[in-house]
């Protein structure tokens, strides 16, 4: 049996196409499903897109310069987020915050995206900023994050069998599970699709909590896994310590330890993909 697979993507697509992701995505597939032979189990990959979002009249979950001031309560978020065990006990200096060049961010905040540098490279907070913010902005934006989740349902078909959920993309795949949006009343357990995230920011407990929801459906046996590269500042470095996920540590790299590619030609994704295809 063939799997129709359905990805999700992340954040700073606004500039691409559904057909542009989806080929991109398949070339990495089938690279890291080679060494498996089973390349023919992996049938179809269609992408869920909400890029257009991205480039709204409106703004909303739109591209944001470095100079666009973080609001009160986007700063509260973030100094929770970063708040995080994983950053504690590393040293940072004003001179250090300054030297970050983020002239719209508070001290406080600055101070903390230098620890995150300290630990995951140059440039590592910039980067995780600029995603926290889009993240933060699918969490309180009722009306966006219901037009988000709907694209993806009505992407999804009967016949899919695993959802590639990427960065941001698997707080949007979290999220609807939770609200009984992937596994309709319809679809037994043993049919249950499986569902692979990586690169994920749920990692971060801020994330988490701020979604609102229990963590009951992740409890399913041998249906959720992560995927998280250590060098990976999006998810901390951290794998997802909710529920019964499974997680596997990969290697993407240090020039891009977050990019989706990275993550789809693994080996370890390959393992999964074909193991999976055929249920």
């Amino acid at each position: 049996m063939c799997a129709a697979v359905v990805g999700i993507h992340g954040i700073g697509q606004h500039k691409k196409t559904s057909s542009t992701l989806e080929e991109s995505w398949r070339l990495a597939i089938l690279r890291s499903v080679e060494p498996f032979n089973d390349a023919q189990q992996i049938s179809t990959l269609k992408m869920a897109f909400y890029g257009n979002l991205f480039s709204r009249p409106n703004g909303r979950l739109g591209p944001m310069s470095e100079e666009t001031p973080l609001s009160a309560d986007e700063e509260i978020f973030i100094e929770d987020v970063l708040s995080s065990d994983i950053l504690q006990g590393v040293d940072v200096d004003e001179n250090s915050a300054r030297e970050l060049g983020l002239p719209a961010i508070p001290g406080k905040v600055a101070r903390l995206l230098v620890r995150v540098d300290r630990l995951f490279g140059r440039n590592a907070g910039k980067y995780l900023l600029y995603i926290l913010r889009q993240v933060y902005r699918y969490l309180t934006d009722k009306d966006l994050s219901k037009e988000i989740r709907n694209t993806v349902a009505a992407t999804i078909s009967p016949d899919t069998k695993i959802i590639l959920a990427h960065s941001l993309g698997s707080v949007v795949a979290y999220d609807m599970a939770q609200r009984g949006e992937l596994f309709p009343d319809s679809i037994t357990s043993e049919m249950r699709r499986q569902i692979i995230l990586f690169g994920s920011p749920l990692s971060w407990h801020t994330v988490l909590r701020m979604l609102g929801h229990g963590t009951e459906i992740l409890d399913l046996q041998d249906v959720w896994h992560n995927l998280y590269d250590s060098a990976d500042a999006v998810t901390g470095g951290q794998e997802l310590k909710v529920g019964a996920v499974q997680n596997t540590k990969v290697r993407n790299g240090l020039r891009d330890p977050h990019a989706a590619i990275m993550y789809l030609r693994q080996p370890a994704m390959g393992s999964l993909l074909t193991s999976h295809a055929g249920k």
